[in-house]
């Protein structure tokens, strides 16, 4: 049957819905091609996903919209050109038009990116009435310039609306378990669907004489519902009753234009969908377009009640992981973590979560109510973790937690290290805790030749430790030295903008040849979390110095040359002008000047020798880890 079916050119497919399209053309027969730039292949996620489609047998076509010649070329391939592409360069398919109609005028079908609600047929405002407003555009393009079209409009993704009750305010990942947030009276119908459907419906629709300039709405029964149906459905199946506000169009209306981008465009959306009901308002007649599920009732679509359970699923896996974790926990230290929201201190709460240690993360009220560590805060909770709240500040809450667990973590960040002291009064007054974790995850503060202002920065961390020694408190010092999030994805460049390693030229400190110690935070939290109940790591410092992620600057940008086969233009800049950067920066690049200094310059983290009567070398201590190297970690990005 492939022979009788169209030949499909993706557009966009690295996108959001257009991985959903190009994985359902190559598994539904079509011979699939995927317009890529080269750009996506150095990317970790796009090209992660490039590689499952040639896993898929799609052909992989390299070029650009701004190419009109490898558009042209790539779209002579095909019958059908489908475009997926973001809101940002909805304008750009002029130029996919411009393509089609000098590749000959062969293509059967053109599909533009719309998938969400039909533009002809809406009454949204402000930003969102500016998206349709293009893409209204390129279908009076498409349709002048005689081009065969289908449009398809999906309505709402599941993914972005269903799987948080359509809370763009917080950032979930799952149904709200406590509260929602309801715009308007909640009974305006909106239509919600699960991508893969999204995808086989487009699929079914491109070789259908039916669907030839008309436009295509998926619009199944049992996905046609209002937010109050919706959250009534997730009420009955958690068997709790949610606390409900109700934002009413006119506090909406005030909140559009206050709210930053893309906050504002979100909002602005769902006052679209479910407080004028846009996307149930009209009828669908025949003059203009086609109901999905009518034409193809042998797709077995996800209907909203299905798609809930997988969160049913979850929570009910969450609380037996969370119990056979209890049960374990018997034989395993139970740990608390402080700043368990910032950077480090996410992946430690994880690891432990994960490792079967009963674990808890002291978060401030404030933290809730931010949209991002109220998302790390849910996600701790979907992994079992008992959230207390509290303050470094508030002794009483401090005591109050730190008396229900044997291991105290903090992960703070600088600005409150010296409030560690008051963690110390609260470990020696609780009179419980076998082992202090203070939040070191740095250089070796006690053997550092540091410069200002970072010699201030670790004076504060020695600082610390005195303290802790001084009140006798049980401790291992981590020491991490660089993490490979900061450090390896530019190549310890300081270029603004750069989000991988770079391709034509490296700035290089001192001669290169010190040598420095990075390592990836998974595997930081993995070491941290081994070292606790640990009797060899007691009143020891822990050194994360695993031998293949112990490089010298030039190393890694010898390794990095081998892995693009291409030498980079090196500038080596002299210790002498590094220190003139320093004092001549502001903050805090100064800082972060000064710590490069520190380590690729000076050599600090791996100037000395390691003695059993101060410290221990993780990966010796902890053979069983599989850390990811230096050279593995560059890998995503070459």
């Amino acid at each position: 049957m492939a022979t009788e079916q169209s030949k499909i050119l993706v557009i966009g497919g690295t996108g959001y819905i257009g991985k959903f399209i190009v994985e359902g053309s190559a598994k539904s027969g079509h011979q699939t091609f995927a317009l890529v730039r080269e750009s996506s292949l150095s990317d970790p996620v796009k090209g992660k996903i490039v590689q499952n489609f040639k896993d898929l047998g799609v052909t992989i076509l390299y070029g650009d919209l701004s190419d009109k010649e490898s558009l042209v070329k790539a779209i002579q391939h095909v019958d059908v050109v489908i475009s997926t592409v973001g809101l940002s360069q909805l304008m750009n398919q002029i130029n996919i038009l411009s393509a089609i109609k000098e590749s000959g005028n062969h293509i059967k079908r053109f599909l533009p990116s719309e998938f969400g609600n039909d533009v002809d047929r809406t009454m949204a405002i402000g930003p969102a009435k500016s998206e349709f407003a293009m893409k209204a555009e390129i279908r009076r393009v498409v349709e002048a310039e005689g081009v065969p079209y289908t449009y398809v409009i999906n309505n709402c993704f599941d993914g972005y609306f269903l799987a948080t009750l359509a809370q763009c305010e917080t950032r979930l990942t799952s149904p709200p378990r406590d509260k929602v947030t309801i715009y308007g009276d909640g009974n305006a119908k909106a239509i919600l669907n699960r991508e893969e459907d999204i995808a086989e419906y487009t699929m079914r629709a491109i070789d259908d004489p039916r669907t030839l300039n008309k436009t295509v709405y998926i619009n199944p029964s049992k996905n046609i519902v209002s937010q109050n149906e919706v959250v009534a459905l997730w009420e009955s199946k958690i068997g709790k009753s949610l606390e409900k506000t109700y934002v009413s169009e006119e506090e909406l209306l005030k909140k559009i234009p206050e709210s930053p981008h893309p906050l504002d465009l979100l909002l602005a959306l769902n006052h679209a969908i479910f407080v004028k009901g846009d996307q149930t308002w009209f009828t669908i007649e025949p003059s203009f377009g086609v109901e999905a599920s009518e034409l193809y009732p042998d797709v077995k679509y996800t209907s909203v009640d299905e798609y809930l359970n997988q969160f049913v699923f979850q929570i009910a896996l969450y609380s037996l992981v969370y119990q056979l974790s209890r049960n374990m926990a018997t034989e395993k230290s139970k740990i608390l973590v402080i700043g368990g929201t910032g950077y480090i201190g996410k992946f430690i709460v994880a690891e432990s979560a994960n490792s079967g240690h009963q674990t808890f993360a002291l978060v401030r009220e404030a933290s809730l109510s931010d949209p991002v560590k109220s998302k790390v805060v849910q996600n701790f909770k979907d992994l079992g973790v008992t959230i207390l709240q509290g303050d470094v500040n508030d002794h009483e809450s401090l005591v109050k937690a730190i008396k229900q667990v044997d291991v105290v973590i903090s992960s703070i960040g600088s600005m409150q290290i010296l409030d560690q002291t008051k963690i110390i009064s609260a470990i020696k007054e609780a009179g419980n805790v076998k082992r202090f974790l203070p939040s070191e995850f740095g250089t070796d503060v006690d053997r550092t030749s540091a410069v200002e202002p970072a010699k201030s920065a670790f004076a504060v961390k020695i600082q610390i430790r005195r303290a802790i020694e001084a009140e006798g408190v049980p401790y291992t010092y981590v020491v991490n030295n660089c993490f490979a999030g900061y450090y390896l994805p530019t190549l310890v460049q300081f270029e603004p903008g750069l989000t991988s390693p770079p391709r034509d030229k490296v700035t290089i400190l001192g001669d290169g040849n010190a040598k420095a110690v990075i390592n990836k935070e998974e595997d930081i939290a993995a070491y941290t979390i081994k070292t606790v109940d640990d009797p060899r790591t007691l009143n020891k410092i822990l050194y994360i110095n695993p031998p293949k992620n112990t490089l010298s600057m030039n190393e890694m940008v010898s390794l990095w040359e081998t892995k693009i086969s291409k030498s980079l233009e090196k500038t080596h800049i002299p210790e002498e002008q590094v220190l003139k950067l320093i004092q001549e920066s502001p903050v805090p690049i100064n800082v972060l000047l000064a710590i490069n200094h520190s380590v690729f310059v000076k050599g600090d983290q791996t100037k000395f020798t390691i003695e059993p009567s101060f410290g221990l070398e993780a990966s010796e201590l902890y053979p069983d880890v599989k850390y990811t190297s230096i050279e593995e970690y560059l890998s995503h990005f070459a």
